[in-house]
């Protein structure tokens, strides 16, 4: 079963959002927005997503988003990327 949360983030590029699919206890994949800076990885780009296990990254049920939602910001993110990943 899959879920879905976002809470807020912080990163080098300041305050922002992270969005996170979570699978099989694992994050699947996962998008951070910082401003117009937008990071994202998944199983094949694993530099932006979380290495913990869900039980390790604090979210709780009011970090709970709906799918859709997360479906949005994850094609936005794949939109956003570099060209060069676009051969990926």
């Amino acid at each position: 079963m899959k879920q879905y949360f976002q809470r807020a983030a912080e990163s080098d590029l300041g305050e922002g959002m992270a969005y996170l699919e979570i699978s099989d206890g694992w994050p699947s994949r996962q998008v951070e927005v910082y401003g117009e800076v937008w990071r994202w990885g998944d199983a094949e780009h694993r530099e932006w997503l979380a290495d913990q296990p869900f039980s390790e990254l604090g979210l709780e049920a009011e970090h709970a988003m709906p799918p859709e939602a997360f479906e949005q910001l994850w094609q936005e993110a794949l939109r956003r990327r570099p060209a060069a990943m676009c051969a990926n």
